[in-house]
């Protein structure tokens, strides 16, 4: 898989995440533990989330495309963001033409977080 070398791949790989949440939905993994403690929080709704996602800029890309270990098929590019002073981990999950990217992980980042543009 091609790695991220220039800002204008990073802007072409969010443009195409955008893009296909624009156009198939986007589905939250809200549910695991990481996801949801973070949520609670920093108290941050689905709306505010998605509010988080669409601001995204090319200069939080932080790595990927990678594929999917559970799903080959699929690929994997993780973002952050600071939120409330706060680091966010967002990891989606990019599957076939057609479908909803999924936001597997939206926390608070492990470690910092080293960005390739910013």
């Amino acid at each position: 898989m091609k790695r991220i070398a220039t800002l204008t791949e990073a802007e072409e790989l969010l443009h195409a995440i955008k893009l296909q949440i624009k156009k198939h939905g986007l589905l939250f993994m809200n549910q695991r533990v990481k996801n949801a403690q973070t949520l609670a929080d920093l108290g941050i709704l689905e709306a505010t989330q998605r509010e988080i996602i669409e601001n995204l800029k090319a200069e939080d890309y932080y790595k990927g495309p990678d594929p999917d270990e559970k799903y080959p098929w699929k690929i994997v590019a993780v973002f952050g963001v600071e939120y409330v002073g706060v680091e966010l981990y967002i990891k989606f999950s990019l599957g076939v033409t057609g479908t909803p990217v999924v936001c597997l992980s939206f926390h608070e980042a492990g470690s910092p977080m080293r960005y390739q543009f910013k």
